[in-house]
């Protein structure tokens, strides 16, 4: 299996964190100096490392306005792999 570019990651989390249809759209970027992406839902500001340890899940850090942190852990979608035209 390939090993996705920053760009697919960066899409697929914005699909994984988009997909229960809230408003407005959360907007991932690629923090490539932290080596991070980072997206801002309901008033908190969401981490991911680059490299994700576990396949299955995003693993990241969620900051909130004073300061504090906590770990958490979203389910990610598995991405079909390309089909090969016939």
């Amino acid at each position: 299996m390939p090993i996705p570019t920053n760009q697919q990651m960066r899409i697929a989390l914005s699909k994984d964190l988009n997909k229960s249809g809230s408003k407005p759209l959360t907007e991932v970027i690629d923090d490539v100096p932290r080596k991070t992406f980072t997206a801002n839902k309901d008033g908190a500001v969401l981490e991911f490392a680059h490299k994700q340890p576990d396949s299955g899940y995003w693993n990241g850090v969620k900051h909130y306005g004073s300061g504090k942190q906590s770990r958490i852990r979203l389910p990610r979608t598995q991405i079909e792999p390309a089909k090969e035209p016939a």
